[in-house]
């Protein structure tokens, strides 16, 4: 009995020690021990989060540049702007000829002009073709319309021999502006002039093919920028070594013709090969083609010719001129300029058939009964607003006209 007792007596011991057990774990005898309690620390992780360094977008240069054409005074004009002067105590007012181009070219961060005749000042009297010398408030005229670049390389250039040249530059330095093409001694033509505007920088050229006939007297420090081609070449590749881009200024071509001619051509690929970006040429008197040049990488602007902005010439086609305008955009600080949006702007210069209300006009302000009204018909000729379409339709790539003329 007592062992039947003990054996029951451990098999109820055997009982309650397995109900702790897992159901998939027997055993046929257990033997505990009591232990302390320890706690196991849990594994921690540490997130590190990493900012990427914002993304720094190049800086956005910009610049709108505008040239015009051949500015001419001739007699009419001048006679014209003593009427105008009357009673402001001036003794001439060009201002009244530039007012509608004003608003347009004043938008603009940098105006350029050929300015044609000289203004020699006190000590000359003035003169009319073939040599010319005007009123200096003419250059008052052209600074008031918003031009701050004057480009003074031009085939008139020595009308008033070495002298002459010599008192327009201290007219020119004595104002505002950025004068090109004229030079005291070699050391300033090869100090070579560069304007800086919005964060881009443009180095300014300017050359002549002539002087008609006219040169310095022997010992004369005063330069003339004639063109040579192997001087041109010279001087863009080295102009492009000091500025973000070159623009070259140039007197050129046959007088009365939309033709470029052979020289024209030449040069220009010339300059293009060097890495000039934009040519504005000037001298025929008559507007011709604008077309982008290319050498490898470098893209050029050519426009051959802006026709007459202001002279009393007696062809139509001698009235017709126009301005060019472009943007300019570089990125970053040693991006390369890139010129766009270039557009052509004609115009038209008017005056009646006494030479009086000498006026700049958009052409497509101008009206066929002004057209026909031209005071050209003082040398026996005439024309049509139509006829004055027709020549910008038929010279400048549809590419680069307003859009009324498409």
């Amino acid at each position: 009995m007592r062992k039947l007792i003990a054996v029951l007596f451990v098999f109820a011991v055997v009982l309650t020690s397995c109900a702790d057990i897992p159901p998939a774990v027997t055993t046929a005898s257990v033997t505990t021990t009591a232990s302390p309690s320890v706690t196991v620390p849990m594994a921690t992780t540490t997130i590190t989060e990493v900012t990427a360094p914002p993304v720094v977008e190049p800086t956005l240069y910009e610049l709108s540049f505008i040239a015009a054409g051949d500015n001419m005074v001739y007699y009419g004009n001048v006679r014209d702007a003593a009427r105008n002067a009357e009673g402001s105590g001036k003794k001439y007012d060009f201002t009244p000829s530039y007012t509608d181009i004003k608003p347009i070219v004043e938008q603009y961060d940098l105006a350029f002009i050929n300015q044609e005749t000289l203004m020699c000042g006190d000590g000359y009297e003035l003169s009319y073709y073939p040599r010319f010398n005007s009123p200096q408030e003419l250059g008052e005229a052209v600074m008031d319309a918003g031009f701050d670049i004057i480009g003074l390389a031009n085939n008139h250039m020595l009308d008033k021999g070495e002298k002459g040249v010599l008192a327009n530059l201290e007219y020119w330095d004595a104002q505002p502006i950025v004068h090109t093409g004229a030079y005291r001694n070699r050391s300033e033509f090869d100090d070579i002039t560069v304007v800086e505007k919005n964060g881009i920088s443009i180095a300014l050229l300017s050359f002549t093919y002539e002087t008609n006939g006219i040169r310095l007297p022997a010992g004369s420090e005063v330069y003339i920028p004639y063109i040579d081609n192997d001087e041109v070449a010279a001087k863009v590749k080295e102009a492009e070594t000091l500025a973000d881009m070159t623009i070259v200024s140039i007197h050129w071509g046959n007088e009365n013709t939309f033709n470029v001619n052979t020289q024209q051509k030449e040069v220009a690929q010339i300059i293009c090969d060097n890495g000039g970006d934009v040519i504005i040429g000037h001298h025929p008197h008559v507007i011709q083609a604008i077309e982008w040049l290319e050498s490898g990488d470098n893209k050029t602007l050519c426009v051959y010719s802006l026709g007459n902005f202001m002279s009393e010439m007696a062809r139509d086609y001698n009235i017709l001129g126009g301005m060019v305008s472009f943007d300019v955009e570089k990125f970053g600080e040693n991006g390369t300029p890139v010129v766009k949006n270039v557009l052509f702007t004609p115009t038209v210069f008017d005056y009646n058939i006494n030479f009086y209300n000498n006026h700049i006009f958009l052409l497509e302000d101008y009206t066929d009964e002004q057209a026909r009204a031209h005071g050209i018909r003082y040398y026996g000729n005439s024309t049509t607003l139509a006829r004055l379409k027709g020549y910008v339709i038929d010279t400048i790539s549809a590419e680069f006209l307003p859009d009324y003329l498409r």
